[in-house]
């Protein structure tokens, strides 16, 4: 495709798991917008490859299933060798539309964005989302802005384009379904630029095999963790400070009992110094970590100097 007369190279990856069903369609689609369509067959036991190699589609195969974010980290390493300038992930059970992919790249391709999530509930433009769904998409979502930073209307879609410059950044820690929130939070983190277009999704096809609950469960711990680890005063020094706060009342609520009564509430004391060790090993871990964050966030920053 062109922009400003310069060719740029635009690729389609399809993570793929037993969609032998759905792929072929996907695939015929996207070959009308893209350049080339990669698929990673994570360890299918059916005829994923087979059919996505008659449609044409490279096909890059897992000898087993290792997760989304490990079939990512193949296609992205492979697009860096390549030389790929626009990578668009898209489902392969044919619940994205191939055809918006002009919509995904375009302000990459105007350079007004380095990542393009496709969002289902953008302002105006509203998409027959199953309840249970909305609402967990909605809790991780809220989730992942927090912990990433950004305000986005749908951090869960796998409707996406990146610009090469941030092929490199992303960590793929999360091999599962977290990776989609792990890449808002490494992008945002990394400094670039992250815009949202609305798309449609489709709720007749056969879905995700994944227990939804399980699944979002999954995902919120990986949010978790991420927030962990970029925010280390907050997820241990505040619940420390809080817990050094209780054991500190409750060691004047033993003194009160002991000036009142004359007897020394053992159970009291005994509690309110677990508290106050607790929670001085949370302020204190919080304090090393942040410091430890800070320095490395630091040195990275020089290094891409």
């Amino acid at each position: 495709m062109k922009n400003g007369g310069t060719k740029m190279t635009i690729v389609a990856v399809i993570p793929a798991f037993n969609e032998e069903i759905a792929i072929g369609s996907v695939i015929a689609r996207a070959k009308q917008h893209v350049d080339e369509v990669l698929v990673i067959d994570d360890g299918s036991a059916d005829n994923t490859s087979q059919v996505a190699e008659l449609m044409g589609a490279t096909v890059i195969r897992h000898e087993q299933n290792s997760g989304k974010g490990t079939a990512l980290r193949t296609a992205f390493k492979w697009a860096q060798r390549k030389k790929v300038d626009v990578v668009v992930t898209l489902d392969a059970d044919g619940q994205h539309n191939p055809d918006e992919i002009p919509t995904i790249v375009e302000p990459i391709l105007w350079k007004q964005a380095d990542v393009v999530n496709g969002a289902r509930f953008l302002k105006g433009h509203s998409v027959e989302v199953p309840k249970y769904r909305r609402l967990g998409q909605e809790i991780l979502t809220h989730a992942t802005n927090m912990t990433a930073e950004v305000k986005l209307n749908d951090s869960q879609s796998g409707f996406r384009a990146f610009g090469k410059d941030t092929f490199g950044i992303f960590k793929f820690n999360n091999n599962g379904m977290g990776v989609e929130s792990e890449m808002i939070h490494d992008a945002a983190t990394a400094g670039f630029k992250i815009t949202e277009v609305p798309i449609t999704c489709r709720y007749d096809v056969e879905g995700s095999t994944f227990n939804p609950v399980k699944h979002g469960m999954s995902v919120l711990g990986s949010i978790i963790n991420q927030f962990q680890r970029r925010h280390p005063l907050l997820y241990f020094g505040v619940p420390g400070f809080v817990l050094f706060t209780i054991g500190l009342v409750l060691a004047f609520r033993t003194l009160f009992i002991f000036q009142s009564t004359g007897a020394f509430a053992i159970g009291t004391s005994l509690t309110a110094m677990t508290f106050a060790m607790i929670g001085s090993f949370g302020m204190f871990s919080g304090l090393i970590l942040n410091s430890l964050a800070q320095y490395i966030a630091f040195n990275n920053m020089h290094k891409a100097e």
